[in-house]
Formats: C-alpha cells, structure tokens, sequence
C-alpha cells in the first residue's frame, strides 16, 4: 500500500472566470513598452495561459471532443473531465456551449495532485482548488510547500490521461467458469498455505527459519541495496515456476525529489543508487494474438511511520504491505504455470509503489506506448491482516467493475469461503492498479480493508476490520498475519484466471452478470460460448423479472438463437423493454439443455438493472402516491439539474438538484432527482411534512436555471 507522500504548497492562483478583461491586460501592460512587440505575439497566451480546465461531459462523443481541443488530458472520471487548455481550446469550448466549473492556471514549479481529505488534518496553508462531492479533491503545490509535514496521500495527477476506457467497447469479453468444479477444486486444494507463508518470511526476515526479532527484521526499501535480495528472490521462483526464458527484470529509474519527499525531506547524504527493479513473469497462451491478463504486487517496502525512522540502518520487513501480495503472486503462477489458457498471463513484482507508484507507472506508460492488448489487471496489496474475518475488498473504478463482478461471481462459484465486499471509486488511486486505469486499461486492487488505516471506513465501523497500526513500520511482520486468509484471497485469484483453462473440445454457453444492459429501444444481452468447440444448433433463451429478493420470477421474453456460435465469440440478442427504475431479471441459456456443454451453471443469472431514459426526462410514476415510503423519480436529468414542484396557485413546494446533500441523503443514482411528495420545511426530506393530494406542476432547469421541461402530476395521498 503506497504511503501517503508528504509534498507541500505554493502560491495557488485560480484564474475566476468572471475576471475582467481589463485587469488580465493591465498585468500584461506591466511588462513595459520595450517588449511590446513580443507581447503582440504572447498577448493570448499572457491573457488566457494554458491552464487547467474542468468540465462536465454526459456522452462518449462529448468526451472524445472535448479530448481532441485539449493540449493534453489529465484526470477522467465519471461525468467530468479535466484537461490542460490554451487559449484557442478554451474559445472553442465555450462556442460550443460548455461552460468550465474550473479554470485554473499553474506555473513551472508546482505540480497538479489528487487527494482525500478525509484522511487527513485540514490544510492551514492553502484550500484545495476543486473539491469533489464524491470525496476527493484536487490541489496545486508547490516543491517549498509547509504541507511537507501533513500525513495525506497525494497522487500527481496524470498526464495524457486515457479516455479509451469511457469512449470505447472492452478490449475483452467478460467470460465466466469454463472449468469444471471437480477440477477447479483439485487446482484450488493445490494452493499452499505454508509455502505462502515461508515466501512472506523470505521476504521480510533476514533468516526466515528464525523469529522475528527486530535483528532478524531485513528492509525492502525501493533504494536500499538489501532490497536487490527480495528482487532476486522473486526471480528465482519465477523462473522456477514459468522457466528462466519466461522471466524478465526491467530497470527504471527514482527520482531524488520522490525520495526525498516520501521521506520528508530525511534522506540524508551520501551516495544512492536510485535504480529499481520490476520482476515480469509470463505464461504464454494459446493464442499469442488474444492479450494477455495482468496479477501483479508490489514488493518494496516502507516504515516511514516509525518514529525517527532511518532508512539506511532500520528495517522495512513490510510482511503484510506487501509481502502478502507478492507470494499470492508467486503461488498463482506455480498453480497455474501446467495449464492451458487461451490468453497469457503476466505475473508482476512492482518496485517504488510506496514512494508514487513508480514501477507500476513505468510498466503501465510503456504498454500503452506499445498499444500492450491487457485484458484486465488484479493488482493485491495487504491481503492477510484481518484478524476479525476472512474478507478482502476489490476496488474498482466504473470501468473496471466487470473485473470485480467476476472475481466475487467466480469466489460464490467455487465455494472459496471468504467475504468479498466490493468498493467502487474512481478516487481510489492508492495502489499500482491507479497507473493502469490513466492509461485507460482495465484494473482492480483487491485488499483487506481500503483504506487499512482510516478507522471512518465501512469495515471498520461494521467491526469486520481492524484498523491496522502496523501498516508502514517496523512492526509489520509475520507473526501478525491471519495465514487462512492469505490462502483464500490466493485461492481467489487462482479461481478468477483458471476458470478459463481449456478442457474438453466442447461449447459452453455462458451469461454473467453485466451481459445485459440498456440499449436503444429496450435491453441488449451477450451470449458467449466459453468452450473450445462450436455451438452449431439453434438454442432457446428466456429472460424473467423477479421481484427485488430474486424470488416470484416471470417470463417476458423468449427466443432462439440459431447459427454458428464459435469458441470464444457471443451472440448480441435484442430484447424489447420499457419500464424504468430497479428491476431484477433472470436469464436462462438453453433452458432444454439442446446443447451438450462442458459446464452449465453458468446457463442462468440474476441482474438488477436501474433503468433511465436515454435522451428525455422523465417523471414517474404519475399519478404518485404520497405515503412517505415511494418515490416520485425524476430521470434522465443533466448534472446538477434542478427540480422545482409548485402548487396550482403557484406557490414553491419544493425544490432539490440532482447530487445535492438532501439527494444524497436519499440516494439516487446519477442523472436522478428522487421525491418523497414532502414541502421544504425540513433540510432532511424524509423528516418533512407530506403535501396535499392534488394536482402539482413541476419545472426542470439546467444548473443555470435554462429551462428544460415543464409538466404537471398528480399527487394522490392514502
């Protein structure tokens, strides 16, 4: 888990929007008649800067335009975009309608970066310069900033920031089991628990056969020359597991000033070797054109919170950040290194994550440079302290949630026995999965509790994790460790990847959840045939609704796919549907069971889809009943939107925009606005007097009140 880097603050100039034109030249009139001739060529540069812009976006062709003004792209995330804009850019952004939440200019010496004020002191010396609902915010320091001393983690924003994971279909399909039970369960019985515990002590302790004793402790701190023991360590049992041809080790450069950052200006003198290490197994497929999955760890090493810490002359054993991870690694590859898979894997030990994941930025930088074709990346990080319950929690952005999906689809399948909660956030950017997602690939990081040491989170308030006070000192060593667990959070990533090993010469038809979908005129479901055989018969597929608890299931559509349905290939099928909101439905895949498979308990299952409409605003239901308990949903709405319901008279009864804190509080989904049919009389809605029945009006506007929809409803009351 990467420490949170201490960096510090500079002068922050935010550029208002509303700046008189007459003040920006009267700054540039200042630097005297001499150069005025140069001024004529820099006066749209001197007026307007390339700065910093943020924007919202709704559609992928929205995003892609945007991208194509930008000098560069920095930061994607769900409905809002940040890009660096010069003059002209930022012209054509506003011709086009777009008005920027944010403008801001920076200068040379400084740099852009992404933190969570919530884990953290409150910054005395400079405000954030964007302050996300959902959390996170962003700010520009400077490298003489006080904010040295403040324990927050800062990830520097990236620079030419992907969009490819927003504008374009998945470079991978979303397969599920392909393997039978009886064979998964010889591959998962296969994992052992004292050989991921004789890894972990290999990596943290000078003798591993010995105890941990604080001279027995060793230090894998990035630079440290004793480190290059843990690199070649997890060489050598690559090498014995995949074959030494297998097996590569990438050098790459630390910079000083992340070293000396990381360390809070504590790095001392003397010479450094600032060179680091990534160690690259690889399991070759069968199809060398398919791509290749990516399960990596990091391995370097940090007791940063150790009081008056020494890195040079004290240890780092690091056995759960991130010892744990990386003999997952190592057992992954020994379980799976016999079997067949039709993609390749790569197995990857990450140097540098604890000073600004460094090695999993260089890796993820160079394999978007060569168009690297991953098809999804889990990255595990702290996977064995929790001593209350065998739980991991995979973090994913809303690109990446198909990952996770598939890793708690394939633990509930094969009965591997932990808690697998899943945590989706597009701000979670603590780990080497973070450098992957900039660079538009898709990725995970599955952990013990996110964040280990912040005792406001879910886990932790739920008595299902303990804080973890050993995190990034001396004190991290075997001996603490919940072994059960290591093994089960191994065991699920070996059932995630060998699920897909090559048996018999069969078809396997196959749905998962995410295969069924909004799309124009109704839903649109993937079929996809896992086997290494055709489908060459027609089969049948009904789709049901269900109530909300999955029971009381319905038929409400059926049909038959016919043609060839090739290995690896999936058949798209149109299913007409038009009512709105939470529904639960169930898919059955050849029902009759025409087909002869190598597994069919991947022929059914259960989704819950929120529906919204696409390109209109919507009210239902109408007419509502006010009882307290449903809802009156207001949909397809633009960000912030704003909802007002007058009375017949005229008179305002109530008011909200989308993402406000009373909508929050509620719980909408984007694009949202929910009523409970209460007045304003009450900051919390569902403390407020209901209204009246009768007949309502309402009026929907953008953020700056533009009109968007006018329409009445009816309000009927018990």
């Amino acid at each position: 888990m990467i420490t949170q880097r201490p960096v510090g603050v500079d002068l922050v100039r935010t550029v208002r929007t509303d700046e008189p034109e007459r003040q920006r030249s009267a700054r540039c009139r200042r630097l005297g008649l001499k150069l005025f001739a140069v001024l004529l060529v820099l006066l749209p540069r001197c007026a307007w800067g390339q700065m910093l812009a943020g924007l919202s976006w709704e559609r992928a062709d929205d995003l892609k335009w945007i991208a194509h003004q930008a000098v560069d792209v920095r930061l994607v995330t769900d409905n809002k975009v940040f890009v660096e804009l010069d003059d002209t850019g930022l012209t054509a952004v506003r011709q086009r309608g777009w008005h920027p939440f944010l403008l801001h200019e920076g200068g040379d010496e400084g740099e852009y970066y992404l933190t969570c004020l919530d884990h953290g002191p409150p910054l005395d010396d400079g405000a954030p310069i964007y302050e996300d609902a959902s959390g996170w915010a962003l700010l520009w320091l400077g490298p003489d900033d006080p904010a040295n001393a403040l324990p927050y983690f800062l990830y520097p924003l990236p620079s030419n920031h992907s969009i490819r994971g927003w504008t374009e279909a998945p470079r991978r399909g979303k397969p599920l089991a392909a393997l039978g039970h009886a064979a998964m369960r010889e591959l998962l019985a296969a994992v052992d628990e004292e050989r991921l515990r004789q890894d972990v002590r290999t990596l943290s302790l000078l003798d591993p056969a010995a105890s941990s004793t604080f001279d027995n402790l060793r230090t894998r701190f990035t630079v440290h020359p004793q480190t290059l023991e843990a690199t070649e360590y997890i060489r050598s049992e690559l090498a014995a597991a995949l074959g030494p041809d297998a097996v590569d080790v990438k050098e790459f450069t630390i910079p000083r000033a992340r070293l000396s950052g990381h360390l809070r200006g504590q790095l001392g003198t003397g010479d450094i070797d600032k060179r680091a290490y990534n160690v690259i197994g690889e399991l070759a497929g069968t199809d060398p054109e398919a791509g290749y999955y990516v399960i990596c760890a990091h391995y370097d090493a940090t007791a940063i919170y150790t009081p008056d810490w020494d890195w040079r002359t004290d240890p780092a054993p690091g056995a759960d950040d991130n010892a744990t991870g990386v003999a997952l690694v190592l057992e992954v590859a020994r379980i799976l290194a016999a079997q067949r898979l039709p993609w390749s894997i790569r197995f990857i030990a990450f140097s540098g994550e604890e000073i600004g994941l460094l090695g999993s930025r260089e890796y993820a930088m160079n394999a978007a440079a060569r168009d690297d074709r991953i098809l999804g990346v889990l990255n595990f990080d702290m996977i064995g302290y929790n001593d209350l319950l065998d739980r991991v929690e995979i973090v994913a952005n809303p690109a990446s949630a198909w990952l996770s999906e598939l890793m708690i689809a394939a633990g509930e399948r094969y009965e591997v026995g932990l808690r697998i909660d899943q945590l989706v956030d597009a701000g979670a950017r603590q780990s080497d999965h973070a450098p992957f997602w900039s660079r538009g690939y898709d990725a995970i990081l599955a952990i013990e509790n996110y964040l280990p040491t912040d005792s406001t989170t879910y886990a932790v308030r739920e008595n299902l994790y303990r804080v973890n006070r050993q995190m990034h000192t001396v004190e991290d060593v075997p001996d603490s460790l919940n072994w059960g667990l290591v093994r089960k959070v191994t065991q699920l990533a070996v059932a995630t990847l060998a699920q897909y090993v090559l048996e018999e010469d069969l078809p396997n038809l196959a749905v998962s959840g995410g295969d069924l979908h909004a799309a124009e005129g109704g839903l649109r479901l993937l079929v996809r045939n896992l086997g290494t055989a055709p489908v060459d018969q027609s089969f049948r597929v009904e789709v049901s609704v269900c109530r909300l608890d999955s029971t009381a299931c319905a038929p409400v559509w059926s049909g038959e796919h016919d043609g060839l349905l090739a290995p690896g290939a999936a058949a798209a099928l149109a299913i007409p549907w038009e009512p709105l909101g939470d529904t639960v439905f169930r898919v059955d895949v050849d029902p009759e069971d025409r087909i002869q498979e190598t597994d069919t308990s991947d022929n059914r299952v259960y989704q819950r889809l929120h529906l919204q409409p696409r390109d209109r605003i919507v009210l239902y239901p109408n007419p509502f009943h006010a009882d307290g308990q449903q809802l009156a949903v207001f949909a397809g709405l633009p960000l912030k939107a704003r909802v007002r319901v007058y009375a017949a008279d005229g008179q305002l009864v109530w008011s909200a925009q989308e993402d406000d804190l009373r909508q929050r509080r509620l719980g909408p989904p984007p694009g949202e606005v929910w009523w409970l049919g209460v007045n304003n009389r009450s900051s919390d809605d569902r403390d407020a007097p209901l209204v009246a029945g009768g007949i309502y009006y309402y009026v929907v506007s953008t953020a700056d009140d533009v009109r968007l929809q006018r329409g009445t409803m009816a309000v009927l009351r018990p």
